[in-house]
């Protein structure tokens, strides 16, 4: 299959782009290869995300990107969105990345989040892009990123040589276009991927991202609530079966932050501040050791609503610090996500272990106890908290 030529592209109204059902195709993989061949030639082609229906262009075809900018008719109150193949490529597209947007990056990529950063001076990547193609992407000094989760537009995104450029369709109410049918009587486009309704039928959460401050500059699928949890910094303690020692840990560290910056417990993420707990070889949902509930209790915190939870990878990629509780924690966790590394240390200040109270007695608990306090706040005096 060839992409019909730009020419034929802009003959008028009349001109109908290829329209491909995913569903009945014979094989994807070859839907797959004919969109990037089309894109390749400089083609419009109609994609679904997880969240709306829009036109993509390859980002390193100037005529592409500047008839999807003229041939819009559906503005969205986003500017033209680059598509990334992952978080990390974030650092190539925003200079100065602060630790807020490369947090959010890693939390909420892949998925329906469009992040918006300022475009400074020296952009990178975005220096090599056709002059043509600069200014459409960084109006007002700003760009869009986003990572979509959808897997067909995944796909294309791993056999092209660089992003792609969204513009998200628009329809008649003002929302999203969640079907592929309005896709189809638009001018310019060559061919339209039909992939169903889309998974999440809305449009993606827009935030602008600007060094340590967040706002949210478009509803969408994704709640307020939840950007907050993104956003703030994840304390992540790790012992074996997370009854006992690391449970201790995040309700004293809860209690003890709270305290040092003066709010409740209950307020810590709404301040930036999400404490968490896991274990190596949890099980899933179990209550803390009696003892442990007891001396926390005892020394302000609480432990009567915790269910233990096995520790991931991917809680482990999301978190700021991760702290283990003997050497034999830190040394699995180098061994499974060893890009983790410079985030992870152990709790004791002079990398001793701090030995697990299971089955003693309750003063064995409440030394483990005190000794936790202690290593907890020699921890947030070296973080500045």
């Amino acid at each position: 299959m060839t992409c019909p030529s730009t020419e034929v592209s802009m003959m008028g109204p009349h001109s109908q782009p290829e329209r491909i059902d995913l569903a009945t195709a014979d094989d994807p993989r070859d839907v797959v290869h004919r969109a990037v061949a089309c894109l390749a030639q400089g083609g419009i082609v109609g994609l679904a995300t997880e969240t709306v229906y829009g036109l993509v262009a390859g980002a390193l075809h100037a005529a592409a990107v500047v008839r999807l900018r003229q041939g819009r008719g559906f503005e969205m109150p986003t500017p033209l969105t680059l598509l990334l193949r992952g978080p990390v490529e974030v650092a190539d597209w925003v200079a100065d990345l602060s630790q807020l947007g490369w947090r959010l990056a890693r939390r909420a990529w892949p998925g329906p989040i469009t992040l918006l950063f300022p475009a400074p001076a020296s952009r990178g990547l975005a220096d090599h892009l056709p002059a043509e193609v600069r200014p459409l992407l960084f109006p007002d000094e700003t760009v869009a990123l986003r990572v979509p989760s959808h897997r067909f537009i995944r796909e294309i995104l791993g056999l092209l040589p660089g992003p792609l450029v969204l513009s998200e369709a628009q329809g008649p109410d003002g929302g999203g276009v969640t079907t592929a049918d309005p896709l189809v009587e638009m001018e310019g486009v060559e061919m339209v991927v039909d992939a169903g309704p889309t998974q999440l039928g809305g449009v993606s959460t827009a935030v602008r991202v600007e060094s340590d401050r967040w706002t949210i500059v478009r509803p969408g699928v994704v709640e307020p609530s939840v950007l907050t949890r993104m956003a703030g910094m994840i304390l992540l303690f790790v012992c074996t079966g997370n009854t006992c020692r690391s449970p201790m840990a995040e309700a004293l560290c809860k209690m003890l932050l709270a305290q040092r910056i003066g709010c409740a417990v209950d307020e810590l993420e709404g301040r930036g501040y999400v404490v968490l707990s896991a274990g190596m070889a949890a099980a899933h949902g179990m209550p803390a050791a009696a003892y442990a509930i007891d001396v926390v209790r005892a020394r302000g915190g609480s432990l009567e609503h915790h269910a233990s939870r096995q520790l991931t990878v991917e809680l482990v990629r999301h978190a700021d610090r991760i702290i283990a509780m003997t050497k034999d924690h830190l040394e699995s966790l180098l061994d499974q996500v060893p890009e983790c590394a410079p985030r992870t240390r152990l709790l004791h200040p002079l990398g001793e272990d701090v030995p697990d109270p299971i089955g003693s007695t309750r003063e064995t608990y409440l030394r483990t106890a005190r000794e936790i306090e202690r290593y907890l706040e020699l921890l947030l005096d070296e973080m500045g908290l």
